[in-house]
């Protein structure tokens, strides 16, 4: 996860600083640390009951995607004790000498992020009636084409301007949310929290059963591959998990496509290991002499003869790195 805020040049002890605050922790994932947010109620007027708050623990940038609260480790201060900028850089100088043990065993001790996840709300396709077409702008930005975008069921929020990417039941294709992307900035957003996007992947209700079958981390390259006609899906830009690799076993052939970066790799990797447990056919884009990071920076010429030439698992690590 990458956390866009900076702190001033100077090394803040941000161990020491949480512990002083006492902060309800649940998780972590590298030096990320999970919680509950400590301003959402504030915000929002109600308690947060799931945690979506998100702190560096080397950096203190913080982040809220639920309730989009912000900073860094100073504004938290502030926020938190209801003093000034001036009195929390006083306070977190002062935090300097305590000790630290009790707090790095407390996030040492904490599970690894796993997403919380509720059973799928009931929801009507008219609730995305509120939402339109993509402009035509927002679709020549990502090389998208009017046909593909209809056919993925792909929506715009004008409001926020935001891609809405449908989430949908494996099996019947009923409407379980969407998820939302913002245009500009890293912004993302699921409606509801905690919809099962884990369950199912993005595009199910197109794929093809008797056509390989081609799986990215972005939603909006797998619209890409739909209007260069290929038979694509996403994993919603997460690590594939059993059910969506469960769901990839009705094509015949599958190639991994995830991102050209040690993400994508680590992703390729896992993905390596699910296809030898559930018999899956796989196969890796080829990023060999293609210097972008995933196909939706790519020309349609590179595309198609990175997916022509799809290394075979059987090559190991040497088929993705």
């Amino acid at each position: 996860m990458c956390l866009l805020f900076e702190l001033e040049p100077h090394v803040i002890d941000v161990e020491r600083v949480l512990l002083s605050l006492d902060l309800p922790l649940y998780a972590q994932r590298g030096i990320e640390v999970n919680g509950l947010c400590p301003m959402h109620k504030k915000r929002t007027g109600k308690e947060d009951h799931n945690p979506s708050w998100w702190i560096n623990s080397e950096t203190g940038a913080h982040i809220c995607f639920s309730c989009g609260y912000k900073g860094n480790i100073y504004t938290l201060v502030a926020d938190i004790k209801g003093i000034d900028y001036h009195e929390a850089r006083e306070y977190v100088n002062d935090k300097e000498d305590m000790p630290i043990d009790a707090l790095m065993k407390r996030i040492k001790e904490l599970p690894e992020y796993i997403q919380a996840e509720a059973h799928p709300i009931g929801m009507s396709e008219a609730r995305l009636a509120v939402y339109v077409a993509p402009p035509k702008i927002e679709l020549r930005k990502r090389f998208l084409t009017v046909a593909a975008v209809e056919m993925c069921g792909v929506l715009w929020d004008e409001k926020n301007a935001a891609w809405i990417l449908p989430i949908r039941d494996p099996d019947d294709f009923s409407l379980w949310g969407w998820q939302e992307k913002g245009a500009r900035g890293r912004f993302f957003r699921n409606q509801p929290q905690g919809v099962k996007k884990s369950k199912t992947v993005f595009n199910v209700q197109i794929l093809k059963e008797d056509a390989p079958l081609i799986v990215v981390e972005s939603p909006l390259d797998a619209v890409r591959l739909v209007g260069l006609g290929y038979s694509a899906i996403s994993t919603y830009g997460a690590m594939p998990s059993v059910e969506q690799v469960k769901i990839m076993r009705r094509a015949p052939r599958v190639i991994a496509a995830f991102d050209n970066d040690g993400a994508g790799q680590k992703a390729s990797e896992e993905m390596r290991g699910h296809a030898r447990k559930y018999g899956i056919e796989l196969s890796y884009f080829n990023y060999t002499g293609i210097d972008v990071k995933d196909v939706g920076d790519m020309i349609e010429s590179d595309i198609h003869k990175s997916i022509e030439s799809a290394r075979d698992m059987i090559y190991g690590k040497a088929a993705y790195l």
